[in-house]
């Protein structure tokens, strides 16, 4: 089994820690010297939080602010719409921030929120079979 490994520039590991815990999703301890975090979205994937100079050892050419033009979305998966919501509730209540509306087209809901530095998450409930009609139809 392969494993993603998303690598995310963060000005405060701490507190990105301290989000990331507050919505519930499982953070592996710090190392010793505190310039980076595993979050661990799921089997396959995992989120690297890492200090901006770290990040910047690791990645050619300059590191992009969150205010620079977007690049990527990491999405999480819930198992409802419910989760969705309540995970976003999370994140704005832990300081992130709420950048667009609810994008709901029936078989697919989705919300975003901001983290402390300004990466966009998005938040994802589809429909089981994603609303394809039943085999029998």
């Amino acid at each position: 089994m392969a494993v993603v490994f998303v690598n995310l520039p963060v000005e405060d590991v701490g507190r990105s820690v301290d989000f990331f815990t507050t919505l519930g999703l499982p953070v592996d301890p710090l190392p010793e010297d505190g310039a980076s975090a595993t979050l661990v979205v799921g089997t396959e994937v995992v989120v690297l939080l890492l200090q901006r100079e770290r990040f910047a050892a690791l990645a050619p050419g300059p590191v992009a602010s969150p205010g620079d033009p977007r690049e990527v979305v990491v999405c999480l998966p819930a198992s409802s719409r419910e989760g969705v919501d309540d995970l976003v509730a999370r994140a704005e209540t832990a300081g992130g921030a709420r950048p667009e509306p609810v994008q709901d087209d029936g078989s697919v809901y989705r919300r975003t929120f901001l983290d402390p530095d300004g990466h966009a998450w998005g938040v994802l409930w589809m429909e089981p079979d994603g609303g394809a009609p039943p085999a029998d139809a």
